[in-house]
């Protein structure tokens, strides 16, 4: 309203100069006094003043209009709506404000969803990423971040990485991106054992200026486990067939230089190169079906088959075998339990191998096999009262190649992947395994195995099938 009230001032003011010349004029022309009629002057001024008035106010109120207009854009308030319609300039003026007003309400809500769009972006990602400014202050984090970090972006925003991080290798190359405007990357571990890829890219302006940097953060904890576990592999296999090699290779050439001769030598001789030849066909054999297990994936819950049925398959083998070592066997098999969700082939293999170690490792004493039906679950417990393991060997005796007596598992004809195997089957078939033991008084594998039917009341006695 202040324009009203200028343009009626301005007008008062100029209209008392011009009668006030005028009168002057007046007077010098004639060289006569004439005296100044007060109702006439008023009329003079107040008569125009009034049309001046009509005008000004008209005028005011739109030009308040389009203030009040564009104060809402600015403020992202509303649209303009009401505006005046001219012909003129406020009219030309009118208009560029309402497509102005469109045109921003247009950009604002694109820019609002690209934002939510990243932000929801940097909330789903994986990887841990890290925006600073032009001085390395910090922007904003994700949650991935978070939790690399341990910090929360309220609680970091506006202050350095360098004060949180305490890398040297990542300040130096946060300072590179900053002041060279080049990226770089390194590898830090986390005191929480995380070993993760850091890669620091600048933020360029104009003049290719950095005006900060990104940090992206990748966890590669396991990949480098896997890299571990893939070096120990080759490095294993390569030991393991190194070594029969090696003797073959040595018996081989003593035969040929002479040996073959001497009926008894040559008959010692063949009798190693054919045990090293077996143990060799086993580990080979062993790393075939573990792959196989490994790669392909069979569904091993795919089939059915009873306990007492894949006990029987392998009788021949273990029997005899703790016979032959002196060793009782007991297993004790109720007739009635349900089916167990895998194929007879691999539950057989699960109890063969479990049972040729627990016989194997024991020298004197009792072996035993006891199935039951415990929380809708088959349970298998494989025992021996053999040597037993030591407590720290516990948690890695289902690696592969991981033996804990080297030597003696060597002369018994080990490989160091049944366990491993087993624990695939069964996990596989949504089981699990576990193993308690004592050194020095045997150790006892348990094994759950889901059933087939979800499982029956066992009410007669169980069946003893032992020596």
């Amino acid at each position: 309203m202040r324009i009203k009230w200028l343009i009626i001032a301005i007008y008062l003011l100029v209209s008392a100069l011009s009668l006030l010349l005028f009168w002057l004029g007046a007077q010098e022309q004639t060289g006569i006094s004439m005296e100044i009629d007060l109702m006439a002057l008023a009329l003079a001024i107040l008569l125009p003043g009034g049309i001046v008035y009509f005008f000004a106010d008209r005028l005011g109120e739109r030009i308040e209009r389009i203030y009040s207009a564009v104060r809402g854009i600015a403020q992202e308030q509303s649209l303009p709506t009401n505006l005046p319609e001219f012909t003129y300039e406020l009219g030309s003026l009118s208009r560029e404000v309402a497509e102005l007003g469109q045109r921003l309400k247009a950009s604002i809500s694109t820019n609002r969803q690209e934002s939510q769009k990243i932000q929801a972006i940097l909330a789903g990602m994986q990887e841990g990423v890290i925006s600073l400014d032009h001085v390395g202050r910090i922007v904003l984090l994700n949650r991935a971040a978070e939790k690399l970090f341990g910090k929360k972006q309220e609680a970091v925003r506006n202050r350095y990485l360098t004060e949180l991080s305490g890398f040297e290798e990542l300040e130096e190359l946060i300072s590179t991106a900053l002041e060279k405007s080049l990226p770089g990357q390194t590898e830090l571990l986390m005191r929480s054992k995380m070993m993760i890829r850091v890669q620091v890219s600048p933020i360029l302006g104009e003049k290719d200026r950095s005006q900060g940097a990104v940090i992206v953060c990748y966890d590669i904890t396991e990949l480098r486990r896997l890299e571990q576990l893939r070096t120990e592999f080759v490095g294993n296999v390569s030991h393991e067939l190194r070594t029969p090699l090696t003797s073959i290779k040595g018996f081989v050439e003593t035969l040929m230089d002479g040996a073959a001769e001497d009926p008894d030598l040559r008959e010692r001789f063949l009798n190693i190169i054919h045990k090293e030849t077996l143990r060799l066909q086993r580990l080979v054999d062993e790393l075939l079906t573990l792959s196989r297990i490994e790669n392909q994936r069979p569904d091993v819950s795919s089939g059915r088959s009873r306990v007492q049925e894949a006990y029987e398959k392998i009788k021949p083998v273990i029997e005899p075998y703790a016979e032959a070592k002196s060793i009782d066997l007991e297993v004790v098999i109720p007739s009635k339990l349900p089916e167990v969700a895998m194929g007879i082939d691999l539950l057989s293999q699960v109890l063969l191998n479990l049972m040729e170690n627990a016989v194997k490792y024991t020298a004197k004493g009792e072996v035993w096999l006891h199935a039951s039906y415990v929380n809708q679950a088959i349970r298998l417990e494989f025992g021996d009262s053999g040597c037993g393991i030591p407590k720290e060997d516990l948690p890695r005796v289902f690696e592969r190649f991981y033996r804990v007596d080297k030597a003696r598992s060597r002369e018994q004809g080990g490989t160091g992947l049944g366990l491993s195997i087993v624990k695939h089957i069964v996990e596989g078939a949504g089981g699990k395994i576990w193993v308690t033991s004592k050194l020095g008084s045997g150790s006892v594998f348990i094994c759950e195995l889901p059933t087939r039917n979800g499982g029956i009341t066992i009410e007669e006695e169980p069946k003893d099938t032992s020596l």
